[in-house]
């Protein structure tokens, strides 16, 4: 390859045995693959995967690397006659990236067998011709559990995707420090590493390679001494590199020293116009816009692959790496592929006509049009993805946004007071971000003009008027808005939770215990819990005087309506007379009371937590009230 060797800026091409392919990959699908039935993915020059913890996203990264990794190690080479040999079978430990101990584990919902296996395809266009290239690989076991392989589609491509002199993919994970000493790799242990998903442990590495692949000696003491990125050779990997950090950091350097007759180790520095650093001194930001330049350059590789690059990065390196990413998809022909939780991030790329958010749950795209692609970004910053894939479902006519991170007690009680059994829940994770919710809300009001959205708030010991004025309020600014479809609903007690400490309820769905013993139970978490069920009143009335008797509010025509008092009850109204006297089950806080309910009873019934916390959590009519049963009933 060599002198032969294209620049980053001209795209990715192989040459080995006159095979000659620039290639664009432009969609890769993977079938039965971990969490994956059936994934496509277009790819654009940036495309980010969003969704929970367990949507898929990870799954689809790693298929896309593990394909590539098995192709590697079942290339021979070539024939005399010039054509490429590949082996139908190899041994598991001769792959280098492996997700898993033994890959064929990692199909879908059951070991590889000799019939079914998992699959991975990569499609693209030749950039010389324009032809179009597609190339599936179909994972099986073979025999003495081997791993069996049928490839179907373009040999030229399969070349390419097998180079291990050129890796077609790198796998680069999130960049969370760096060692304090690295020694010199060669080119073919550092292509390993990339090909292994440890990029990251080879930074100065691949550095060094970079600086002294494309530059003379003489260009390269010129850089170390006077750091001008317009003297370099114009075409360089290094001049790329140096320009698109400078792009995202300005006038930052990387200065690059390293005798392979004398250093055992590799001394990199970072200059900026405040300060000269090690490498490993960076700031984080910078060492993941540094690295994922870096390797791009280098490489050039059709396919960049990273897991959350912008983890545990402030909002201003996250900017950066955004310019980073946008930055090597404009000066080469590399599809970057990434998962991502950054809000920020997701929120410039949905406006980047070069880039895609792909939205996943449990291994599948989440249908999206573009009317509905604003609310993923805001959706992530309440951490509301996981879950928020069926509130586009059509089939769900009710919506319920709740407070509670756990959302299987309140989809209870609202099942328990007439909400259909397909009830969408949706968690927006606590009262702090009820101004984010109600956004959302009126965002998916517009978009499911057919469903009835409902946000769950817990009543937190406040008064009927005090419900009343704030159900009021936000009524009115939403008629203000012309937002339809849309409603609040306080709890019937001062949470989710107190409704199902209810003795009433407990005896229900607790039939073989004594009811006399759940009467006890409740008396006694009472006696037990004082001191803390009385703070959690006090803190909450302190909080409802503090924020809503101010005159901003008592000056909304609502007060008067909602029959508001001009000063907030005293907190004794909600505290027990005196010191011996028990906290009253109206003035308790249900979270605190049925966590030692829960305990007590399962002490009576026995066996499996998970039991009595499901029998717990079941319907009774004494979940029942008028309040709810008309929002869920209204007919």
């Amino acid at each position: 390859m060599g002198a032969d060797r294209k620049l980053p800026s001209c795209g990715f091409t192989t040459y080995l045995r006159g095979i000659d392919l620039r290639i664009r990959l432009d969609n890769i699908e993977v079938r039965n693959f971990k969490r994956i039935e059936a994934l496509e993915i277009d790819l654009k020059p940036m495309t980010a995967l969003v969704g929970g913890n367990t949507s898929g996203k990870s799954s689809a990264l790693q298929a896309a690397q593990l394909g590539v990794s098995i192709l590697q190690a079942s290339f021979f080479g070539f024939r005399k006659n010039g054509t490429p040999e590949f082996s139908t079978t190899v041994a598991n430990d001769s792959v280098l990236f492996r997700p898993t101990e033994h890959l064929l584990d990692l199909r879908r919902g059951s070991a590889a067998t000799q019939n079914n296996g998992f699959s991975i395809q990569y499609s693209g266009v030749d950039l010389e011709t324009d032809a179009q290239k597609t190339l599936k690989i179909e994972i099986r076991r073979g025999k003495n559990a081997n791993i069996a392989i049928t490839r179907e589609g373009d040999e030229d491509l399969a070349v390419v995707l097998a180079s291990d002199e050129q890796p077609f993919s790198i796998l680069t994970p999130g960049l969370s420090g760096i060692s304090m000493r690295e020694e010199w790799r060669t080119k073919a242990a550092m292509d390993a590493a990339v090909m292994h998903g440890d990029a990251n442990l080879y930074l100065r590495t691949v550095l060094d390679h970079l600086f002294k692949r494309d530059l003379d000696e003489g260009t390269r003491t010129a850089w170390l001494q006077q750091r001008s990125i317009d003297a370099l050779p114009d075409g360089s990997g290094w001049k790329a590199f140096a320009k698109l950090l400078d792009r995202c950091y300005e006038g930052a350097r990387v200065l690059v020293k390293h005798d392979p007759h004398r250093d055992r180790f590799i001394n990199v520095e970072v200059e900026t116009p405040r300060a000269m650093v090690t490498l490993d001194m960076a700031s984080t930001g910078m060492l993941q816009v540094i690295q994922i330049v870096a390797y791009a350059c280098f490489y050039a590789p059709p396919l960049l692959l990273l897991d959350e690059p912008d983890a545990h990065l402030h909002a201003d390196s996250q900017s950066r790496l955004y310019e980073a990413l946008k930055g090597v998809a404009a000066e080469t022909q590399t599809r970057i592929l990434f998962a991502s939780h950054s809000p920020q991030l997701i929120q410039r790329l949905m406006y980047d006509h070069d880039a895609e958010a792909i939205w996943m749950t449990e291994g599948a795209k989440v249908p999206l049009d573009e009317a509905q692609r604003p609310a993923i970004p805001i959706m992530m910053a309440l951490g509301a993805l996981a879950a928020g894939a069926e509130i586009f479902d059509p089939a769900r006519q009710v919506i319920l946004m709740t407070e509670d991170k756990n959302s299987e007690p309140v989809r209870v009680l609202a099942q328990a007071n007439g909400a259909p059994d397909n009830l969408a829940v949706l968690s927006y994770n606590g009262c702090g971000n009820l101004p984010a919710a109600r956004l959302l809300a009126n965002m998916i009001s517009d978009m499911r003009a057919d469903a009835q959205i409902i946000i769950h708030r817990d009543r937190d010991f406040r008064t009927e008027e005090e419900m009343a004025f704030e159900l009021a309020t936000a009524s009115a600014e939403r008629t203000r808005n012309g937002i339809i479809g849309v409603s609040e609903l306080f709890t019937p007690l001062n949470d989710v939770e107190h409704s199902f400490s209810q003795a009433d309820h407990l005896k229900a769905v607790f039939d073989n215990v004594a009811p006399e013993l759940i009467d006890a139970a409740i008396i006694d978490e009472t006696a037990l819990r004082r001191d803390d069920l009385v703070q959690a009143a006090r803190v909450a009335r302190e909080q409802i005087r503090a924020t809503t008797y101010i005159e901003r509010k008592q000056a909304k025509a609502e007060w008067n309506a909602a029959g508001m008092p001009d000063r907030a009850p005293a907190f004794t109204d909600f505290l027990p007379a005196d010191g011996l006297t028990p906290v009253s089950f109206e003035h308790s806080h249900g979270k605190k009371l049925l966590a030692g309910l829960k305990a007590r009873i399962h002490g009576h019934v026995g066996g499996a937590s998970q039991e009595t916390e499901q029998r717990l959590f079941s319907a009774s009519d004494h979940l029942r009230t008028e309040d709810w049963t008309n929002v869920f009933q209204p007919d």
